[in-house]
């Protein structure tokens, strides 16, 4: 189905790999007349997909990351993965957020190696897992710096490998590249897809950009707040690389605005 159409996208036939269901989320603190962060929010991805959620500030993109990578609990639905509910973190699950994190006394390897730490694997297994991982991500000859020493795209690459050596089925990135120049954030772009297309996972991105999400995804879930709800979903049926002035992206895009106001 072409995103043009303005449908919402069916999901995979087969079993989806992350399935969201009736979810709904409140704090305890907030007045009862105001609005859920979350209500009635209905989303499947299938195994491999790249989705990314889309809305303004406030509209509860990463709560509803956080509740699927079980950082938080639903105050309602819930969220299964391969048809198993997720009640914590880990599972399978990898994250990378818009701050890196990194362990500013340890080495751009030896953050990555630390990401493998769960896995059974010897320390050598884990230096060679580290050192794949650091030139995959395009930072051969930089394993040896301390994150101070790296600029911030960089750094972001590091948090990046270091998810992937965790081994994780399913990828969740928050805003990872707001912090970044247009430049760089468009760099780094290129190099995910590098990566998600060498190693293939299931991604649930989150982002402000719709042009972005658009460059990225196979589907764009658009949320609206007050409460927070999933308004639209488009598919883009576009080969990747994409053009950012090909005349579906852009039609898409205006789609996806009009949708957000």
């Amino acid at each position: 189905m072409s995103g043009l159409t303005g449908a919402p996208a069916t999901g995979d036939a087969a079993r989806p790999k992350i399935e969201v269901v009736g979810l709904a989320k409140r704090y305890a603190d907030v007045d009862a007349a105001q609005p859920a962060v979350l209500e009635r929010i209905d989303l499947t991805v299938a195994e491999n997909e790249f989705v990314s959620l889309v809305g303004r500030s406030g509209c509860g993109k990463t709560t509803l990351l956080n509740i699927i990578a079980g950082l938080i609990a639903p105050s309602a639905g819930e969220v299964r993965v391969d048809g198993k509910a997720v009640t914590g973190p880990g599972g399978g699950k990898g994250m990378v957020f818009q701050q890196q994190a990194l362990f500013p006394w340890l080495t751009a390897l030896q953050n990555v190696e630390f990401g493998a730490r769960t896995r059974a694997l010897s320390p050598a297994a884990r230096r060679r897992e580290a050192e794949q991982l650091i030139d995959l991500v395009g930072l051969a000859g930089y394993a040896e710096r301390y994150p101070a020493a790296l600029s911030g795209g960089m750094q972001q690459r590091v948090a990046i490998a270091r998810a992937l050596a965790l081994d994780p089925q399913i990828l969740l990135m928050d805003e990872p590249f707001g912090a970044l120049d247009e430049i760089t954030r468009i760099d780094m772009q290129h190099e995910l897809l590098r990566v998600w297309s060498s190693r293939r996972k299931t991604v649930v991105f989150v982002t402000h950009s719709i042009s972005e999400a658009l460059m990225l995804s196979d589907r764009v879930a658009v949320m609206r707040a007050h409460p927070g709800v999933i308004a639209a979903e488009f598919r883009i049926d576009l080969p990747r690389p994409r053009q950012r002035t090909h005349a579906e992206i852009v039609a898409l895009h205006d789609r996806i605005w009009r949708h957000l106001n």
